[in-house]
């Protein structure tokens, strides 16, 4: 966990007679700590009291260098340690195992391995030119393993919101769910589990980890591999809800298991009274474009909603401010999609103007203990006569 110092090195800080910075050195090495424990199971290997010669054998791991990585999670608060004796403290449970809450340890490592590497090659760029020159996405191309971590590490990210947000979402039994860029499958996963039948779309290398998901918990989810900004795409969306709005799990990215072909000349029209999404999900997806593309995403999402449809958009907004761990928190992360995607946390009048824009108005906003900075935003199509 982040270092916090002690009183009297809080008041050489505040006096300005250390180095204050050296906490940020601090925390970059404690983090890399804690994705490389992950790498070697010790937090999963340490769900009890466990001897230093134990342990390396059970890790295959010299002694003397596992000592030094567990003496260092000792000294950051994630392992305690009496005599030859370790153990993972409450906190790495609860936040770091498959034993608590939410495991984190895999967005620690998507940091690690995925966002510090590109961030190096990229951030110079993004500052002065306000883009990155590609996306992380981009940048991922068809890496197989990069995209695992990649979606490892949001899925886990999620994981802190999955109940709370699809409880706001209200009873979504019976209801056809289209989830767009929800590549790591969680939202889309758990609302499949709660009855809705779900249609997600992301880039075809991004769909792997939640077929996989869904495939773990026996849902149906129907995948879709493409550019969601793509008229294409949306008319093949269209088409796959015209023809059944339940179908068993499927790809509809130029192959489909259930044995139709999405592009054929037999398939039913958009305009099948019964077609239509009761429900499209736009979740951390719009911090990643221009206003323009934005303003053109919420048009096509609002064009394929049933009547009496919703629209839920779940965002980082505002930019932060300072020394609290919400403000810092957001701070950060818009930086982080400037220097990854060109983007940056929403703006609420924006949001607005783009949603004025498509016919859609704002029904309702929820908040997050969990998540500062993220807002879920119901939204509706408020015009009875609109097409």
């Amino acid at each position: 966990m982040p270092v916090i110092p002690g009183f009297l090195d809080r008041l050489a800080f505040r006096a300005n007679l250390a180095p204050v910075a050296i906490l940020d050195v601090h925390g970059a090495a404690s983090l890399h700590a804690v994705a490389l424990a992950d790498d070697l199971g010790v937090f999963a290997a340490l769900d009890g009291p466990r001897t230093l010669a134990d342990l390396a054998a059970a890790l295959a791991c010299e002694e003397d260098t596992l000592r030094r990585l567990l003496d260092t999670l000792v000294a950051v608060g994630y392992v305690d340690r009496s005599g030859d004796e370790y153990w993972r403290t409450r906190t790495t449970t609860r936040w770091l195992t498959d034993d608590g809450d939410a495991n984190l340890a895999p967005f620690a490592r998507f940091w690690v391995e995925v966002v510090l590497p590109y961030w190096r090659e990229h951030a110079e760029r993004a500052v002065r030119e306000g883009e990155p020159g590609e996306s992380l996405y981009d940048w991922l191309g068809d890496d197989e393993a990069a995209w695992a971590t990649t979606q490892a590490g949001f899925r886990a990210a999620a994981s802190l919101l999955v109940d709370p947000v699809a409880d706001a979402l209200g009873d979504v039994d019976g209801a056809r769910v289209l989830d767009l860029g929800g590549g790591h499958g969680a939202y889309a996963v758990e609302l499949a589990r709660r009855g809705a039948s779900v249609t997600l779309v992301d880039r075809s290398p991004a769909l792997e980890p939640a077929r996989e998901a869904a495939a773990d918990a026996d849902v149906d989810v129907t995948f879709v591999g493409g550019d969601y900004l793509s008229e294409d795409l949306w008319r093949r969306v269209a088409e796959h809800d015209a023809r059944s709005g339940s179908r068993p799990s499927s790809d509809i990215d130029g192959t489909d298991s259930g044995g139709s072909d999405p592009d054929g000349a037999d398939s039913a029209g958009g305009d099948d009274a019964n077609a239509g999404y009761d429900l499209v999900l736009l979740f951390n997806v719009l911090h990643g474009h221009a206003p323009a593309e934005a303003a053109t995403l919420l048009e096509y999402a609002a064009a394929v909603l049933a009547p009496g449809g919703r629209l839920a958009i779940l965002d980082q907004f505002g930019r932060g401010g300072r020394s609290s761990v919400a403000d810092v928190g957001v701070a950060l992360i818009d930086l982080t999609y400037l220097i990854t995607l060109g983007g940056g946390t929403l703006d609420p009048d924006m949001v607005n103007r783009w949603l004025g824009d498509a016919g859609l108005s704002t029904v309702g906003t929820e908040t997050f203990r969990r998540a500062p900075g993220v807002k879920l935003l119901r939204v509706e199509l408020p015009y009875a006569d609109r097409e």
